[in-house]
């Protein structure tokens, strides 16, 4: 299970699921070598003042983002631009699920009118899970929490925080990978 190259994990929080009405929240990152571990001790987190006032409840009760906190927040072009830094050289993005995640930050890209720098080529890390797990005849759905208590292991952190979502996401491939070996 080993990359070709150096890949950009990231997840998002929203307002809402349909990506155009919702706005990200919250976007992590974590640029990861062809081996899955984390190649820069830093990590990319940031909450993102929402482009509008549309909130779905159910969505804002997932991640328990409050307004206070996004009151406060850089905007989406201001947290884009520290994303992008953070990520140069790397442009393959993925994600745990990409037709959310992925789609929904190009999404966002155009909403700005910005142009989008990462490559429309993405890896979709929940696809892998499951090929592994499907490799130890396990067929599994879910998410990550229930992809870790699959092979017994907790989440660690909170659940539906973006930063913790992708280093559990994360360390689940890795953990899978060492299956193996």
């Amino acid at each position: 299970m080993n990359l070709p190259f150096n890949i950009i994990c990231i997840d998002i929080e929203t307002t809402g699921s349909d990506s155009k009405l919702a706005s990200i929240v919250q976007l992590a990152a974590v640029i990861v070598d062809t081996e899955f571990k984390t190649i820069r001790g830093l990590e990319f987190n940031s909450y993102v003042k929402p482009l509008d006032n549309f909130r779905d409840p159910s969505a804002m009760n997932i991640h328990c983002i409050n307004e206070q906190i996004l009151k406060t927040a850089p905007s989406l072009k201001e947290v884009l631009d520290m994303f992008e830094n953070f990520c140069s050289p790397n442009k393959i993005l993925a994600s745990w699920g990409n037709y959310f995640d992925i789609n929904f930050l190009f999404r966002q890209y155009e909403k700005l009118y910005r142009t989008n720098p990462f490559h429309h080529r993405s890896i979709d890390l929940k696809s892998i899970a499951i090929w592994e797990r499907a490799k130890e005849d396990v067929a599994i759905r879910g998410g990550i929490k229930k992809f870790l208590s699959s092979i017994d292991e907790d989440f660690e952190g909170t659940p539906h925080n973006a930063l913790d979502d992708i280093k559990n996401t994360i360390r689940l491939l890795q953990l899978l990978k060492g299956r193996r070996q």
